[in-house]
């Protein structure tokens, strides 16, 4: 974990590759480390998403579908948690090297369940011992019929969305998409555009509810999902890619190299950069898919129209014709595109004013910061940019967890609305989204009541 900010961490690169193997469906993802290095991992593991394993079955007694054996669950490499194992390695393995260990773990493990993927993750001590461990890996994978990725050496040091959108890419090479083109897209009577989605992964707080959203709007443009990479897609769905129609690209940081990649398909894409939140944002995003696609996209509008009724009525009712109060402002922590997002739809179309805008990685070169500026205006972007994110007072504040209730502990007169994880553990047994038209209804009843606690303590 890198980046030090306020008195909290934000995830590196290892936790973004092992995000983008935990996304595929029915795979093993293993740390070859100490048993101490997979808690974090397998603890932040599959919150974001109910998985079809994790269900319980009625038919005569309680059964957990798919579920692995008790025996399994309470091993040296799981120690009781059911995501990211380790390979328990102690301190003469790093003395004699790691294989031993790691095969004997590979083989306990596959000896007690079936899995269709698997990956090895160096530990970052691990990774500094040089190890040739790819025959070792070859010879499990041929011997059990199940491919696998080896990360050996994770770029430590980067932030989780490299990590992410870099072990992607090389699962897609894994698989070969380039020789899987089809020579023509196939042209059946009747039959709706499917797309690929990228952008989302499982360290994602939404996960679930986002992807519910969006895949509802493209249903009402007359598209359906094939492919969402990084979430619980399937290796036979990713080896499919080809065959869909076009590929959405959600977010600039979670997948600018897998667009890159996929661009020599020649398939017809859409980079919107971002996650549409906010009637506006989300309207521009349905134009360009069917757009794209050549499909009509009325009914979303028309969803996108009720949705700045419902907004107009709240608001109305609420705060009357002054909309919210002049003086309520608010606080954003996220990474660029997300700042965008977000921005678009508080400044650009409720008109609260940023007090700080704190970007995660700021050393990314994404262009969000030209787009804040169009929303908030150039002296006022500038301003929040700079701003001192950790001394925000009597203010919205939409972030992590973490750093929420760091400032609560200085400032009582903040309302915390919790975008990202690390969580504070409420559980939503509904999925939530600040996603689209749901979202941006989800996210103005956060924003009112927010307002009138922070008008009470005045």
């Amino acid at each position: 974990m890198t980046k030090t900010y306020l008195r909290n961490i934000t995830a590196d690169y290892i936790t973004g590759a092992v995000s983008a193997c935990e996304g595929i469906r029915n795979s093993l993802v293993l740390i070859n480390g100490p048993l101490g290095c997979k808690f974090y991992h397998g603890y932040a593991a599959g919150q974001s998403m109910v998985r079809p394993q994790e269900l319980w079955r009625l038919k005569g007694d309680l059964k957990i579908r798919g579920a692995m054996s008790d025996k399994l669950l309470r091993s040296q490499y799981f120690a009781g948690s059911p995501e990211i194992p380790g390979s328990n390695l102690r301190y003469e393995d790093f003395i004699f090297g790691t294989a031993e260990q790691l095969a004997r773990a590979l083989n306990d493990i596959f000896a007690e369940h079936r899995y269709s993927f698997f990956s090895v993750i160096q530990a970052p001590g691990t990774s500094l011992l040089g190890e040739s461990l790819e025959g070792l890996l070859d010879d499990i994978t041929e011997e059990f019929g199940i491919p696998h990725l080896f990360i050996e050496a994770p770029r430590l040091s980067e932030d989780i969305f490299l990590g992410y959108d870099e072990t992607i890419v090389r699962i897609l090479k894994l698989l070969e998409l380039h020789k899987k083109i089809p020579r023509k897209k196939s042209s059946e009577k009747g039959r709706r555009p499917r797309v690929n989605l990228f952008g989302f992964y499982t360290y994602e707080k939404y996960l679930e509810g986002d992807l519910a959203e969006i895949t509802r709007l493209l249903s009402l443009c007359g598209a359906d999902v094939a492919c969402v990479a990084g979430a619980d897609s399937s290796l036979e769905s990713l080896s499919a890619i080809p065959e869909a129609d076009a590929n959405i690209f959600l977010s600039a940081e979670r997948c600018a190299r897998t667009s890159e990649y996929l661009s020599d398909l020649g398939m017809p894409s859409l980079d919107f950069g971002c996650l549409p939140v906010g009637p506006d944002l989300t309207e521009r995003f349905v134009r360009e898919v069917s757009g794209l696609l050549g499909t009509d996209c009325s009914a979303a509008l028309e969803e996108t129209e009720k949705t700045r009724a419902g907004i107009f009525y709240h608001m109305a009712r609420h705060f009357g014709a002054s909309g919210f109060p002049g003086d309520l402002s608010y606080a954003l922590e996220a990474e660029g595109s997300m700042l965008y997002s977000y921005a678009d739809f508080l400044t650009g179309y409720l008109g609260i004013r940023p007090q700080a805008l704190h970007d995660l990685y700021p050393e990314r070169k994404s262009g969000f910061k030209e787009r804040l500026a169009e929303v908030c205006g150039a002296g006022l972007c500038k301003e929040a940019l700079e701003a001192d994110f950790s001394k925000v007072k009597d203010a919205i504040l939409l972030g992590n967890a973490n750093s929420i209730a760091h400032i609560l502990a200085y400032s009582g007169d903040i309302f915390g609305i919790e975008i990202s994880l690390p969580s504070s553990g409420y559980v939503n047994v509904l999925p939530r989204t600040y996603t689209g038209c749901s979202g941006a209804l989800q996210l103005l009843e956060q924003l009112i009541n927010g307002a009138r606690l922070l008008k009470a303590w005045d």
